[in-house]
């Protein structure tokens, strides 16, 4: 079974009833480092802005009460499935503070007599990225960026999808009106 899991490019956790880790798959592995992981709540693990809220940490602020990740796994405890609950996680990593939007799915399951919730955590922040709208410039095809500032769009696809490589060419109309001895 853990070959299965590990096969799943998001992050898949195991959880307890309050949410703690008992497993997590490679690209939990990958992601949640570190020793201390086991037995520790996911919020507290994931460095949710919302853990530090209270001394009793994740799941003991007042913010926790309308936690996806806390109340999704409440539902798998209670028989039922959800299934991808978009969400924003903000977390504190190195000394910044960073969003994630993200796919929440939890399910129930038991083993060995004992309930358990299976956890998957999927990042979808280049897709709601991509998927807003974008105020582009009719002229010179600029892009408006959420501080109002007008950048290339090849800049602005760069900052947004920084894995992406952007090359460039033309279309047949325009390799045609602009060459037009060279093109068919």
């Amino acid at each position: 079974m853990r070959h299965a899991l590990d096969a799943i490019p998001s992050i898949v956790l195991v959880t307890d009833e309050d949410i703690r880790i008992l497993y997590r798959n490679k690209a939990g592995r990958d992601i949640l480092k570190g020793e201390r992981i086991y037995a520790r709540r996911a919020g507290d693990v994931m460095h949710c802005l919302h853990s530090e809220d209270s001394a009793g940490g994740c799941g003991t602020g007042p913010a926790c009460a309308d936690c996806v990740l806390r109340n999704s796994v409440g539902h798998a405890f209670a028989g039922k499935t959800v299934m991808r609950q978009p969400t924003d996680i903000s977390f504190s990593a190195g000394g910044r503070t960073s969003v994630i939007r993200a796919l929440i799915s939890a399910s129930p399951f038991s083993f060995e007599g004992k309930l358990y919730s299976l956890l998957v955590i999927e990042n979808i922040t280049e897709l709601a990225g991509i998927r807003s709208l974008l105020p582009v410039c009719s002229s010179c095809k600029k892009i408006r960026d959420a501080n109002g500032e007008w950048e290339k769009i090849e800049t602005y696809l760069k900052r947004q999808l920084p894995d992406a490589d952007i090359s460039h060419g033309l279309c047949p109309a325009c390799a045609k009106k602009m060459y037009p001895g060279y093109s068919d």
